[in-house]
């Protein structure tokens, strides 16, 4: 396969550009130890939730998202079900928020949750284009309007850490600002750090902060059976390798985030100052042809797994340009699917490091939970575990998964599904000395 690999950045530049967003005195960059501490990831079991042959509330479709509020309650956003299921700190049925329909606190969409302390919930729904609130008891309170915006998130939802009636996106949304939009002399360079305030009947946009964006892919063209066909006109698609906009929030009303492919995270503090940046000494892999090739093919694998359970409109043959229609079977619906994403990720520009680091979280009480790279390009690696004061408490190893939602006293869920997909919820405590 030939590709050109797009030269864009350097381990140094992008250091460099982690510190143009705000005033350079504003900022202290903090060298963490190198060498690996290892924590025990043997977490204790509090309870699970969601079984087939379990009562009918935990019976889950498709788990979207989870969060705990301060009790210790949990919340599951079902999508298929379009509810979110309450469960108690027992792993008890504690309520229903929410279910499909088109009526006032019912949902067509819902695509994103955030708990706050209290108890109220929010819940993005694209059906109604409108974050829907429910107070602490469940009941429908209010929405409040967001318009077309709310198709563009990207990301996960959290409840703002200040106390108010605000959340904070995870991600970007490509239909405004950041470095997916269009500005007079081009793609923008930065990303905003995201908050929407929920006071009012109309979402209120606050930029947190603005992070690195990576240079745009551009207008992507490739051509199918003799037909050119043009991708990223309104959104460029991502590069290969882009690393990506990774916030957690933080007590007091600051958040954490990744923006780049080096291990640099940026603490914000409320007033939209970053203060602190958190590095160790782990750097990005350069990409070879080898390893593009590679990322390619699992891509191509994961894609095609993805077409084979669905029945799409219309998928393209990669040989002919011409639309592959009717009953047909997985595999062949599979192949076709990978013959037409080829030509696609073939063309796409790609990054030239891997970056260091996969995930990002924030704990209750400021922890930062930091997702390395394993030994693969694209695997998961330990879990570094960060404070908002500067220290490294220590790391998971290899193959501890991030948990899906931190709760109050250290307790943390787990999505996992069996077999056949069927999901279930794994709430479990984390004691974790020193910090």
């Amino acid at each position: 396969m030939t590709r050109s690999l797009m030269r864009h950045t350097t381990v140094a530049a992008v250091l460099a550009g982690l510190l143009t967003a705000v005033p350079a005195h504003a900022q202290e960059i903090i060298q963490l130890p190198a060498e690996d501490r290892w924590l025990d990831a043997d977490f204790e079991e509090v309870y699970r939730v969601g079984s087939s042959s379990g009562e009918d509330w935990e019976q889950f479709g498709s788990i979207f998202q989870v969060s705990f509020d301060g009790s210790g309650n949990l919340y599951v956003l079902d999508i298929y079900a379009s509810r979110v299921v309450v469960v108690d700190p027992e792993g008890g049925f504690a309520g229903v928020v929410g279910g499909p329909g088109d009526g006032p606190g019912e949902f067509r969409f819902p695509r994103s949750l955030a708990v706050l302390e209290d108890g109220r919930v929010v819940v993005g729904d694209t059906g109604h284009r409108a974050f829907q609130i429910y107070d602490s008891n469940g009941r429908f309170a209010r929405n409040v309007r967001i318009g077309d915006d709310l198709l563009g998130i990207a990301g996960r939802l959290y409840a703002d850490r200040n106390g108010d009636e605000s959340v904070v996106l995870s991600g970007y949304l490509a239909a405004i600002g950041g470095g997916r939009s269009a500005g007079g002399d081009g793609w923008a360079s930065t990303r905003p750090v995201t908050g929407f305030v929920l006071g009012g009947d109309r979402v209120v946009r606050d930029t947190i902060a603005e992070a690195w964006a990576p240079p745009s892919a551009g207008l992507v063209e490739f051509r199918v059976g003799g037909r050119r066909i043009s991708m990223g006109d309104q959104t460029p698609p991502p590069r290969t390798f882009d690393p990506a906009l990774l916030v957690g929030t933080l007590p007091g009303g600051g958040v954490a985030f990744s923006d780049s492919s080096a291990y640099a995270i940026k603490l914000v503090d409320a007033e939209g100052v970053v203060s602190l940046v958190l590095s160790r000494p782990f750097h990005p892999e350069l990409v070879t042809d080898r390893i593009l090739e590679a990322e390619v093919e699992r891509q191509l694998e994961e894609y095609a797994d993805q077409s084979a359970t669905r029945r799409p409109a219309r998928v393209v043959d990669g040989r002919t340009g011409n639309a592959v229609e009717g009953l047909l079977s997985p595999e062949v619906m599979r192949e076709a699917a990978k013959r037409s994403r080829r030509l696609f990720l073939e063309a796409l520009p790609a990054a030239d490091e891997i970056p260091v680091v996969r995930d990002l979280r924030t704990t209750w009480d400021g922890n930062i939970w930091v997702q390395r790279r394993g030994d693969e390009p694209v695997s998961d690696g330990p879990i570094d575990v960060l404070t908002m004061d500067d220290r490294y408490l220590g790391s998971y190893p290899s193959g501890t998964i991030m948990p899906s939602a931190f709760g109050p006293g250290g307790l943390v869920a787990f999505v996992e599904a069996d077999e056949l997909g069927l999901e279930t919820v794994v709430v479990r405590r984390v004691t974790l000395a020193g910090s």
